[in-house]
């Protein structure tokens, strides 16, 4: 495959975003943390500087990065099978893969560039002193989330293709936001856990007199380079099985017409 095959993809699929729709979508992802952050300024009492970070952890590696990119990786197979095209890209040498892994860059590139924009504008508007150190934090949790979470959702979308979409809210529900926070080893099998870990880490959060209870259950006590490295694989192993589990199926005529 021929990685030109992948960049046309990518510049193709850029420029059929840039629709009403997408790009409404586009600005609500990039301007609702920023509304947030603006509404918890005017409560009387201001979170300290710890709850800052946390709530910007909230708004972006968790909000912005989970549903952005559930909207635009999930489906990226599904899609092609409702407007009936998979068939033509099927036999071109190495066509689906390139469809594939051209969506997943597009997606991860629509939305890091609202989460970046949307967290430069509530950082401007935060009354945080160590808006630096947040910020870097922030920007490095939203580089490692939105391909992992993009990952995840083109896998679940190639392989159910038909309920793509029920099923990714389905693991989003149980997996990272329940079992993530489960004190048991499978919680570590959710991208939510490593995520958690390192804001904790690189921002300084204090977690309190129950440190070491708290930590060994919610963010364990290994090195913030081991989940870096532990996303960084996990997210490329995601997406060879999801290129494995692509030409390993067969989309026929009858399954797109019932997309």
């Amino acid at each position: 495959m021929q990685l030109g095959n992948v960049g046309a993809v990518f510049l193709f699929e850029w420029r059929r975003s840039l629709t009403a729709p997408r790009i409404a979508w586009w600005l609500i992802l990039t301007c609702f943390p920023a509304c947030i952050v603006g509404l918890i300024r005017l409560v009387p009492d201001e979170p300290p500087r710890e709850a800052w970070a946390l709530v910007f952890f909230a708004l972006f590696p968790m909000l912005v990065s989970m549903l952005g990119t559930f909207l635009w990786a999930t489906p990226a197979i599904s899609a092609e099978l409702e407007r009936r095209s998979w068939v033509y890209l099927a036999v071109r040498p190495n066509g689906g893969t390139a469809v594939l892994l051209g969506k997943y860059l597009a997606a991860v590139s629509w939305v890091l560039t609202a989460a970046v924009v949307g967290l430069a504008i509530a950082l401007a508007i935060s009354p945080t002193d160590d808006w630096r150190r947040i910020g870097v934090t922030i920007v490095s949790l939203v580089f490692l989330s939105c391909p992992a979470y993009a990952a995840v959702y083109l896998l679940l979308g190639t392989l159910f293709p038909k309920r793509s979409m029920a099923i990714a809210v389905a693991y989003t529900m149980v997996f990272e936001l329940i079992i993530s926070l489960v004190p048991a080893m499978i919680n570590k099998f959710t991208v939510q856990y490593r995520l958690r870990a390192l804001v904790v880490d690189w921002a300084d959060v204090s977690i309190g007199d129950q440190r070491e209870f708290v930590a060994m259950a919610l963010i364990g006590d290994a090195p913030a380079w081991h989940h870096v490295l532990v996303l960084t694989v996990y997210t490329l192993f995601l997406l060879v099985v999801s290129v494995g589990v692509l030409r390993a199926s067969e989309f026929s005529s009858e399954e797109e017409s019932g997309v």
